[in-house]
């Protein structure tokens, strides 16, 4: 595998995986402001799939970070 081509997948995937933390991150810091009372109904099902979720797609942009951490690392040790 050629080094840009493994740079430019392994920033990708840390810009993907940070972006997801952050969302996630965010998310969870809502969940515990939110007013309930607030949400309609016809947005619950998607507030609940998302809130028994989070935990999951936390991890998993944790894990796409650290793949394109991972990458990018490797991409400096061919390069040198």
């Amino acid at each position: 595998m050629d080094v840009s081509t493994l740079r430019t997948i392994g920033g990708t995937l840390a810009m993907a995986g940070a972006w997801g933390t952050v969302a996630m991150l965010l998310y969870r810091a809502a969940l515990r402001r939110v007013d309930w009372d607030l949400i309609p109904a016809s947005a619950m099902p998607r507030v609940r799939w998302w809130s028994s979720h989070a935990s999951c797609l936390l991890r998993l942009s944790l894990i796409t970070a650290g793949l394109g951490l991972t990458a990018l690392g490797l991409t400096a040790l061919a390069a040198t």
